[in-house]
Protein backbone atom coordinates (compact mmCIF):
# COMPACT_ATOMS: atom_id res chain seq x y z
CA UNK A 1 0.00 0.00 0.00
CA UNK A 2 1.37 3.47 -0.94
CA UNK A 3 1.91 6.14 1.69
CA UNK A 4 -0.98 8.23 0.32
CA UNK A 5 -3.33 5.24 0.51
CA UNK A 6 -2.21 4.58 4.10
CA UNK A 7 -2.77 8.20 5.06
CA UNK A 8 -6.20 8.25 3.40
CA UNK A 9 -7.25 5.08 5.22
CA UNK A 10 -6.01 6.45 8.56
CA UNK A 11 -7.85 9.73 8.01
CA UNK A 12 -11.11 7.89 7.27
CA UNK A 13 -10.72 5.87 10.48
CA UNK A 14 -10.11 8.96 12.63
CA UNK A 15 -12.99 10.80 10.94
CA UNK A 16 -15.44 8.00 11.71
CA UNK A 17 -14.31 7.75 15.34
CA UNK A 18 -14.29 11.50 16.03
CA UNK A 19 -17.18 12.47 13.72
CA UNK A 20 -15.20 15.29 12.14
CA UNK A 21 -14.03 16.16 8.60
CA UNK A 22 -10.25 15.86 8.09
CA UNK A 23 -7.86 17.11 5.41
CA UNK A 24 -4.10 16.77 4.93
CA UNK A 25 -2.31 19.18 2.56
CA UNK A 26 1.31 19.19 1.48
CA UNK A 27 3.53 22.21 2.10
CA UNK A 28 2.40 23.72 -1.24
CA UNK A 29 -1.25 23.70 -0.20
CA UNK A 30 -2.24 20.78 -2.45
CA UNK A 31 -4.67 18.23 -1.01
CA UNK A 32 -3.03 14.84 -0.37
CA UNK A 33 -5.92 13.06 1.39
CA UNK A 34 -9.21 14.00 3.04
CA UNK A 35 -12.71 12.90 3.88
CA UNK A 36 -15.20 12.96 1.01
CA UNK A 37 -17.25 15.82 2.45
CA UNK A 38 -14.18 18.04 2.69
CA UNK A 39 -13.50 17.63 -1.03
CA UNK A 40 -17.13 18.40 -1.84
CA UNK A 41 -17.07 21.59 0.22
CA UNK A 42 -13.56 22.97 -0.35
CA UNK A 43 -12.11 21.10 -3.36
CA UNK A 44 -8.45 20.11 -3.65
CA UNK A 45 -6.46 23.24 -2.75
CA UNK A 46 -6.15 25.33 0.36
CA UNK A 47 -5.49 29.07 0.59
CA UNK A 48 -1.83 28.68 1.51
CA UNK A 49 -1.19 32.19 2.97
CA UNK A 50 -3.89 31.50 5.56
CA UNK A 51 -2.22 28.28 6.67
CA UNK A 52 1.25 29.86 6.66
CA UNK A 53 0.16 32.73 8.89
CA UNK A 54 -2.16 30.72 11.12
CA UNK A 55 0.30 27.96 11.96
CA UNK A 56 2.86 29.93 13.92
CA UNK A 57 1.67 28.04 17.00
CA UNK A 58 1.88 24.26 17.33
CA UNK A 59 -1.92 23.89 17.16
CA UNK A 60 -4.34 26.66 16.19
CA UNK A 61 -8.10 26.92 16.67
CA UNK A 62 -10.07 28.91 14.08
CA UNK A 63 -13.53 29.92 15.29
CA UNK A 64 -14.47 32.23 12.43
CA UNK A 65 -13.13 30.90 9.09
CA UNK A 66 -13.39 33.31 6.18
CA UNK A 67 -13.75 36.41 8.33
CA UNK A 68 -10.23 37.01 9.60
CA UNK A 69 -7.36 39.15 8.36
CA UNK A 70 -5.39 36.17 7.08
CA UNK A 71 -8.38 35.07 4.98
CA UNK A 72 -7.87 38.06 2.70
CA UNK A 73 -7.36 36.88 -0.86
CA UNK A 74 -9.03 33.48 -0.40
CA UNK A 75 -11.96 32.82 -2.76
CA UNK A 76 -13.89 31.67 0.34
CA UNK A 77 -13.38 35.06 2.04
CA UNK A 78 -16.62 36.08 3.82
CA UNK A 79 -18.28 32.93 2.49
CA UNK A 80 -16.33 30.00 3.91
CA UNK A 81 -18.24 26.70 4.24
CA UNK A 82 -16.15 25.85 7.33
CA UNK A 83 -17.77 26.67 10.66
CA UNK A 84 -14.68 25.91 12.74
CA UNK A 85 -11.21 24.46 12.17
CA UNK A 86 -8.30 23.15 14.20
CA UNK A 87 -4.97 23.26 12.36
CA UNK A 88 -1.48 21.91 12.85
CA UNK A 89 1.71 22.26 10.84
CA UNK A 90 3.58 18.96 10.44
CA UNK A 91 7.35 19.41 10.69
CA UNK A 92 10.41 17.39 11.62
CA UNK A 93 14.09 18.36 11.59
CA UNK A 94 13.29 21.67 9.86
CA UNK A 95 11.48 19.82 7.05
CA UNK A 96 7.90 20.93 6.39
CA UNK A 97 5.64 18.00 5.50
CA UNK A 98 2.35 19.87 5.26
CA UNK A 99 -0.80 20.88 7.15
CA UNK A 100 -3.44 18.81 8.92
CA UNK A 101 -6.91 20.14 9.68
CA UNK A 102 -9.99 19.05 11.61
CA UNK A 103 -13.03 20.85 10.15
CA UNK A 104 -16.75 21.14 10.76
CA UNK A 105 -19.21 22.36 8.15
CA UNK A 106 -22.25 22.30 10.48
CA UNK A 107 -23.33 24.39 13.46
CA UNK A 108 -23.61 21.27 15.61
CA UNK A 109 -20.07 20.25 14.72
CA UNK A 110 -18.85 23.79 15.40
CA UNK A 111 -20.27 23.66 18.92
CA UNK A 112 -18.65 20.27 19.47
CA UNK A 113 -15.23 21.45 18.28
CA UNK A 114 -15.41 24.52 20.51
CA UNK A 115 -16.66 22.65 23.58
CA UNK A 116 -14.16 19.80 23.23
CA UNK A 117 -11.27 21.61 21.57
CA UNK A 118 -8.66 20.27 24.02
CA UNK A 119 -9.60 16.68 23.14
CA UNK A 120 -9.65 17.44 19.43
CA UNK A 121 -6.25 19.17 19.64
CA UNK A 122 -4.88 16.04 21.31
CA UNK A 123 -6.22 13.75 18.56
CA UNK A 124 -5.02 16.16 15.87
CA UNK A 125 -1.53 15.92 17.30
CA UNK A 126 -1.74 12.13 17.47
CA UNK A 127 -2.90 11.87 13.85
CA UNK A 128 -0.12 14.22 12.69
CA UNK A 129 2.43 11.93 14.37
CA UNK A 130 0.96 8.92 12.58
CA UNK A 131 1.06 10.71 9.21
CA UNK A 132 4.65 11.78 9.86
CA UNK A 133 5.60 8.17 10.64
CA UNK A 134 3.98 6.96 7.41
CA UNK A 135 5.74 9.60 5.30
CA UNK A 136 9.07 9.13 7.04
CA UNK A 137 9.06 5.40 6.57
CA UNK A 138 7.65 5.12 3.05
CA UNK A 139 10.66 6.35 1.08
CA UNK A 140 8.27 7.21 -1.75
CA UNK A 141 8.08 10.95 -1.39
CA UNK A 142 10.46 13.68 -0.43
CA UNK A 143 8.89 16.63 1.38
CA UNK A 144 10.96 19.75 1.69
CA UNK A 145 10.07 23.04 3.35
CA UNK A 146 9.62 26.23 1.34
CA UNK A 147 12.69 27.78 2.95
CA UNK A 148 14.99 25.22 1.42
CA UNK A 149 17.30 26.78 -1.17
CA UNK A 150 17.30 23.53 -3.14
CA UNK A 151 13.55 23.96 -3.72
CA UNK A 152 13.98 27.28 -5.56
CA UNK A 153 13.90 25.76 -9.04
CA UNK A 154 13.98 29.07 -10.92
CA UNK A 155 17.56 29.85 -9.86
CA UNK A 156 18.86 26.36 -10.51
CA UNK A 157 20.99 26.06 -13.62
CA UNK A 158 24.29 27.06 -15.18
CA UNK A 159 23.11 29.81 -17.51
CA UNK A 160 25.35 32.90 -17.35
CA UNK A 161 22.53 35.17 -16.15
CA UNK A 162 21.58 32.71 -13.41
CA UNK A 163 25.16 32.56 -12.14
CA UNK A 164 25.17 36.35 -11.92
CA UNK A 165 21.77 36.27 -10.20
CA UNK A 166 22.99 33.85 -7.52
CA UNK A 167 25.95 36.10 -6.84
CA UNK A 168 23.67 39.14 -6.64
CA UNK A 169 21.28 37.41 -4.22
CA UNK A 170 24.15 36.59 -1.87
CA UNK A 171 25.17 40.27 -1.83
CA UNK A 172 21.72 41.72 -1.13
CA UNK A 173 20.65 39.26 1.58
CA UNK A 174 21.06 41.88 4.32
CA UNK A 175 19.74 44.78 2.26
CA UNK A 176 16.28 46.36 2.39
CA UNK A 177 16.67 48.32 -0.86
CA UNK A 178 13.82 48.26 -3.37
CA UNK A 179 13.97 45.75 -6.23
CA UNK A 180 12.34 45.48 -9.65
CA UNK A 181 12.18 41.97 -11.13
CA UNK A 182 11.56 41.77 -14.87
CA UNK A 183 10.90 38.73 -17.02
CA UNK A 184 8.27 37.04 -19.13
CA UNK A 185 5.18 35.43 -17.67
CA UNK A 186 6.02 32.10 -16.04
CA UNK A 187 9.71 32.78 -15.34
CA UNK A 188 9.19 32.75 -11.56
CA UNK A 189 9.12 36.43 -10.54
CA UNK A 190 6.71 35.87 -7.64
CA UNK A 191 8.66 32.89 -6.32
CA UNK A 192 11.93 34.80 -6.56
CA UNK A 193 10.42 37.68 -4.58
CA UNK A 194 9.41 35.24 -1.83
CA UNK A 195 12.89 33.74 -1.81
CA UNK A 196 14.50 37.18 -1.45
CA UNK A 197 12.19 37.90 1.47
CA UNK A 198 12.99 34.59 3.16
CA UNK A 199 16.73 35.30 2.96
CA UNK A 200 16.50 38.94 4.12
CA UNK A 201 16.66 40.65 7.51
CA UNK A 202 12.88 41.14 7.26
CA UNK A 203 12.09 37.42 6.95
CA UNK A 204 10.35 37.37 10.36
CA UNK A 205 7.83 39.88 9.04
CA UNK A 206 5.01 39.21 6.61
CA UNK A 207 5.36 38.75 2.86
CA UNK A 208 2.35 40.58 1.40
CA UNK A 209 1.71 40.03 -2.30
CA UNK A 210 -0.46 42.38 -4.36
CA UNK A 211 -1.45 41.75 -7.95
CA UNK A 212 -1.83 45.30 -9.29
CA UNK A 213 -3.81 44.04 -12.28
CA UNK A 214 -6.50 42.31 -10.24
CA UNK A 215 -7.56 45.13 -7.89
CA UNK A 216 -10.28 47.49 -9.22
CA UNK A 217 -8.95 51.03 -9.62
CA UNK A 218 -11.73 52.40 -7.39
CA UNK A 219 -10.58 50.19 -4.49
CA UNK A 220 -6.84 50.41 -5.03
CA UNK A 221 -6.12 53.36 -2.74
CA UNK A 222 -8.06 51.96 0.23
CA UNK A 223 -6.55 48.50 -0.29
CA UNK A 224 -3.00 49.82 -0.51
CA UNK A 225 -3.10 52.47 2.20
CA UNK A 226 -6.10 51.43 4.31
CA UNK A 227 -8.89 53.71 5.53
CA UNK A 228 -10.26 55.22 8.73
CA UNK A 229 -13.73 54.90 10.22
CA UNK A 230 -16.33 56.65 8.06
CA UNK A 231 -13.88 57.36 5.24
CA UNK A 232 -16.54 56.51 2.64
CA UNK A 233 -19.96 54.92 2.31
CA UNK A 234 -19.82 51.24 3.21
CA UNK A 235 -16.50 51.53 5.05
CA UNK A 236 -15.87 49.21 7.99
CA UNK A 237 -16.85 50.98 11.20
CA UNK A 238 -13.47 50.21 12.74
CA UNK A 239 -11.50 51.22 9.67
CA UNK A 240 -9.07 48.88 7.97
CA UNK A 241 -5.29 48.62 7.64
CA UNK A 242 -3.89 48.64 4.12
CA UNK A 243 -1.25 46.40 2.59
CA UNK A 244 1.54 48.75 3.65
CA UNK A 245 0.60 48.41 7.31
CA UNK A 246 0.16 44.65 7.02
CA UNK A 247 3.66 44.40 5.53
CA UNK A 248 5.28 46.53 8.24
CA UNK A 249 8.69 45.04 9.15
CA UNK A 250 8.33 42.70 6.20
CA UNK A 251 8.12 42.75 2.41
CA UNK A 252 5.48 44.23 0.12
CA UNK A 253 5.49 42.59 -3.32
CA UNK A 254 3.84 44.59 -6.11
CA UNK A 255 3.27 42.07 -8.89
CA UNK A 256 2.39 43.47 -12.34
CA UNK A 257 3.39 46.93 -11.08
CA UNK A 258 2.97 48.37 -14.59
CA UNK A 259 -0.80 48.20 -13.98
CA UNK A 260 -0.61 50.50 -10.96
CA UNK A 261 -3.07 53.38 -11.58
CA UNK A 262 -1.22 56.55 -12.64
CA UNK A 263 -3.01 58.79 -10.12
CA UNK A 264 -1.82 56.59 -7.23
CA UNK A 265 1.81 56.49 -8.29
CA UNK A 266 2.71 59.80 -6.54
CA UNK A 267 1.20 58.51 -3.27
CA UNK A 268 3.21 55.31 -3.52
CA UNK A 269 6.32 57.36 -4.23
CA UNK A 270 5.72 59.49 -1.14
CA UNK A 271 5.40 56.41 1.09
CA UNK A 272 8.65 55.03 -0.31
CA UNK A 273 10.41 58.35 0.28
CA UNK A 274 9.03 59.19 3.74
CA UNK A 275 8.26 55.74 5.15
CA UNK A 276 4.90 57.11 6.33
CA UNK A 277 1.42 55.83 5.42
CA UNK A 278 -1.71 57.95 5.62
CA UNK A 279 -4.97 56.00 5.52
CA UNK A 280 -7.85 57.26 3.38
CA UNK A 281 -9.74 59.73 5.57
CA UNK A 282 -6.93 59.78 8.12
CA UNK A 283 -4.94 62.70 9.54
CA UNK A 284 -2.26 60.84 11.50
CA UNK A 285 0.38 59.18 9.29
CA UNK A 286 1.88 55.89 10.49
CA UNK A 287 5.52 54.93 10.26
CA UNK A 288 6.23 51.69 8.35
CA UNK A 289 9.44 49.79 7.78
CA UNK A 290 9.13 47.63 4.69
CA UNK A 291 11.00 46.47 1.65
CA UNK A 292 9.21 46.88 -1.68
CA UNK A 293 9.80 44.37 -4.46
CA UNK A 294 8.05 45.06 -7.76
CA UNK A 295 7.72 42.79 -10.78
CA UNK A 296 6.55 43.24 -14.33
CA UNK A 297 6.64 41.63 -17.76
CA UNK A 298 6.11 45.00 -19.44
CA UNK A 299 8.81 47.51 -20.56
CA UNK A 300 8.64 50.21 -17.87
CA UNK A 301 11.14 52.39 -19.74
CA UNK A 302 8.76 52.59 -22.73
CA UNK A 303 5.83 53.26 -20.41
CA UNK A 304 7.75 56.18 -18.88
CA UNK A 305 8.23 57.70 -22.33
CA UNK A 306 4.50 57.28 -22.98
CA UNK A 307 3.72 58.98 -19.63
CA UNK A 308 2.00 55.82 -18.34
CA UNK A 309 4.52 55.26 -15.54
CA UNK A 310 6.22 57.98 -13.51
CA UNK A 311 9.97 58.16 -13.97
CA UNK A 312 10.57 59.27 -10.34
CA UNK A 313 8.68 56.21 -9.06
CA UNK A 314 10.56 53.97 -11.47
CA UNK A 315 13.94 55.16 -10.23
CA UNK A 316 12.82 54.87 -6.60
CA UNK A 317 11.73 51.26 -7.15
CA UNK A 318 14.50 50.17 -9.49
CA UNK A 319 17.38 50.43 -7.01
CA UNK A 320 18.32 46.80 -7.62
CA UNK A 321 17.17 45.54 -11.05
CA UNK A 322 16.87 41.78 -11.56
CA UNK A 323 16.02 40.10 -14.85
CA UNK A 324 14.91 36.48 -15.10
CA UNK A 325 15.79 34.95 -18.49
CA UNK A 326 13.18 33.09 -20.51
CA UNK A 327 13.43 29.30 -20.49
CA UNK A 328 14.10 29.22 -24.26
CA UNK A 329 17.25 31.26 -23.55
CA UNK A 330 18.59 28.62 -21.19
CA UNK A 331 17.41 25.30 -22.57
CA UNK A 332 20.59 23.69 -21.24
CA UNK A 333 19.02 23.99 -17.77
CA UNK A 334 15.97 21.89 -18.69
CA UNK A 335 17.90 18.69 -17.92
CA UNK A 336 18.52 20.03 -14.40
CA UNK A 337 14.99 21.35 -13.88
CA UNK A 338 13.08 18.23 -14.94
CA UNK A 339 14.10 15.90 -12.06
CA UNK A 340 13.46 18.69 -9.55
CA UNK A 341 9.96 19.22 -10.92
CA UNK A 342 9.32 15.47 -10.99
CA UNK A 343 10.29 15.25 -7.32
CA UNK A 344 8.15 18.25 -6.45
CA UNK A 345 5.06 16.89 -8.24
CA UNK A 346 5.12 13.31 -6.97
CA UNK A 347 2.79 13.94 -4.05
CA UNK A 348 0.37 15.96 -6.21
CA UNK A 349 0.10 13.30 -8.91
CA UNK A 350 0.37 10.26 -6.66
CA UNK A 351 3.01 8.83 -9.01
CA UNK A 352 6.50 7.64 -8.15
CA UNK A 353 8.52 8.54 -11.23
CA UNK A 354 12.24 7.86 -11.02
CA UNK A 355 13.59 9.35 -14.25
CA UNK A 356 12.81 10.33 -17.86
CA UNK A 357 13.95 8.89 -21.18
CA UNK A 358 16.40 10.59 -23.55
CA UNK A 359 13.62 10.98 -26.12
CA UNK A 360 11.39 12.70 -23.55
CA UNK A 361 14.15 15.14 -22.65
CA UNK A 362 14.99 15.79 -26.31
CA UNK A 363 11.36 16.73 -27.06
CA UNK A 364 11.43 19.23 -24.18
CA UNK A 365 14.66 20.81 -25.43
CA UNK A 366 13.24 21.22 -28.95
CA UNK A 367 10.22 23.21 -27.76
CA UNK A 368 10.26 27.04 -27.51
CA UNK A 369 8.43 27.33 -24.11
CA UNK A 370 6.36 30.52 -24.43
CA UNK A 371 5.00 29.85 -20.91
CA UNK A 372 8.49 29.32 -19.47
CA UNK A 373 8.97 27.29 -16.25
CA UNK A 374 5.27 27.41 -15.40
CA UNK A 375 4.49 25.73 -18.74
CA UNK A 376 7.31 23.22 -18.21
CA UNK A 377 5.88 22.31 -14.82
CA UNK A 378 2.42 21.83 -16.36
CA UNK A 379 3.89 19.53 -19.04
CA UNK A 380 5.75 17.47 -16.42
CA UNK A 381 2.61 17.17 -14.30
CA UNK A 382 0.54 16.11 -17.33
CA UNK A 383 3.13 13.52 -18.33
CA UNK A 384 3.34 12.10 -14.81
CA UNK A 385 -0.43 11.66 -14.76
CA UNK A 386 -0.37 9.93 -18.17
CA UNK A 387 2.70 7.73 -17.59
CA UNK A 388 2.15 4.09 -16.61
CA UNK A 389 5.77 3.20 -15.86
CA UNK A 390 8.37 4.65 -13.48
CA UNK A 391 10.03 6.56 -16.32
CA UNK A 392 8.60 9.49 -18.28
CA UNK A 393 8.60 8.67 -21.99
CA UNK A 394 7.65 10.50 -25.21
CA UNK A 395 4.28 8.75 -25.27
CA UNK A 396 3.22 10.53 -22.09
CA UNK A 397 3.84 14.04 -23.49
CA UNK A 398 0.89 16.25 -24.48
CA UNK A 399 0.05 16.31 -28.19
CA UNK A 400 1.49 19.75 -28.92
CA UNK A 401 5.00 18.44 -28.15
CA UNK A 402 4.80 15.84 -30.90
CA UNK A 403 6.15 17.35 -34.16
CA UNK A 404 4.08 15.04 -36.42
CA UNK A 405 0.89 16.22 -34.79
CA UNK A 406 2.00 19.84 -35.00
CA UNK A 407 2.38 19.50 -38.76
CA UNK A 408 -1.12 18.09 -39.16
CA UNK A 409 -3.69 20.66 -40.43
CA UNK A 410 -6.41 18.65 -38.73
CA UNK A 411 -4.59 18.86 -35.38
CA UNK A 412 -4.05 22.61 -35.80
CA UNK A 413 -7.76 23.05 -36.48
CA UNK A 414 -8.62 21.02 -33.36
CA UNK A 415 -6.33 23.19 -31.25
CA UNK A 416 -7.84 26.39 -32.67
CA UNK A 417 -11.34 25.04 -32.03
CA UNK A 418 -10.40 24.40 -28.39
CA UNK A 419 -9.10 27.96 -28.06
CA UNK A 420 -12.34 29.32 -29.53
CA UNK A 421 -14.35 27.19 -27.11
CA UNK A 422 -12.32 28.48 -24.17
CA UNK A 423 -12.75 32.10 -25.28
CA UNK A 424 -16.50 31.62 -25.76
CA UNK A 425 -16.77 30.04 -22.31
CA UNK A 426 -15.00 33.00 -20.69
CA UNK A 427 -17.17 35.50 -22.59
CA UNK A 428 -20.38 33.72 -21.59
CA UNK A 429 -19.32 33.66 -17.94
CA UNK A 430 -18.33 37.35 -17.99
CA UNK A 431 -21.64 38.31 -19.58
CA UNK A 432 -23.42 36.37 -16.86
CA UNK A 433 -21.49 37.51 -13.79
CA UNK A 434 -20.16 40.89 -14.93
CA UNK A 435 -16.90 42.49 -16.02
CA UNK A 436 -16.11 44.13 -12.67
CA UNK A 437 -13.71 42.60 -10.15
CA UNK A 438 -16.42 40.78 -8.17
CA UNK A 439 -17.83 39.38 -11.40
CA UNK A 440 -14.40 38.18 -12.48
CA UNK A 441 -13.90 36.48 -9.12
CA UNK A 442 -17.12 34.53 -9.70
CA UNK A 443 -16.05 33.71 -13.27
CA UNK A 444 -12.69 32.40 -12.07
CA UNK A 445 -14.38 30.27 -9.41
CA UNK A 446 -16.89 28.93 -11.97
CA UNK A 447 -14.09 28.01 -14.39
CA UNK A 448 -11.92 26.49 -11.67
CA UNK A 449 -8.99 28.86 -12.23
CA UNK A 450 -7.37 31.66 -10.24
CA UNK A 451 -8.31 35.31 -10.81
CA UNK A 452 -4.74 35.87 -11.94
CA UNK A 453 -5.05 33.16 -14.61
CA UNK A 454 -8.39 34.61 -15.72
CA UNK A 455 -6.76 38.01 -16.29
CA UNK A 456 -4.06 36.38 -18.41
CA UNK A 457 -6.66 34.62 -20.54
CA UNK A 458 -8.67 37.85 -20.93
CA UNK A 459 -5.50 39.52 -22.18
CA UNK A 460 -4.61 36.54 -24.37
CA UNK A 461 -7.98 36.56 -26.15
CA UNK A 462 -8.15 40.39 -26.22
CA UNK A 463 -11.48 40.40 -24.35
CA UNK A 464 -12.76 43.88 -23.46
CA UNK A 465 -15.81 45.30 -21.69
CA UNK A 466 -18.66 45.47 -24.25
CA UNK A 467 -19.97 48.89 -25.22
CA UNK A 468 -23.60 49.25 -24.11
Amino acid sequence: MSSISSIAKTIRTFAELLQVEIAFFNYEGVLVASTEEYQVQKKDRVYLPFFQKQNKEAVSFVKDPGHMKMCKGCHFQSNCPSKAEILIKITKNDNHYGFLSFVSFTSEGQEKLIAQQDQFKYWLTQLSEIILTILDGSGEFKYTGRNSKENINYIIGNHTQLKKLKELLSRIANSTSSIVITGETGTGKSLLAKFIHEQSMLRKGEFIEINCASIPETLFESELFGYEEGAFTGANKKGKPGYFELADRGTLFLDEVADLPVHLQPKLLKVLQDGMVNRVGGINPKKVNIRVIAATNQPLEEMMEAKKFRSDLYYRLNVIPIHLPALRERKEDIETLVPILIDRLQNRTGKFIQTCSEGFLKRLQQYHWPGNIRELENVIEYSMNMERSHQLTESSLPDFLHPVLLQSPKKLKEQNDLKDMEKDGILQALNRYGYDFEGKKLVAEQLGISVRTLYRKIEKYNISVPVR
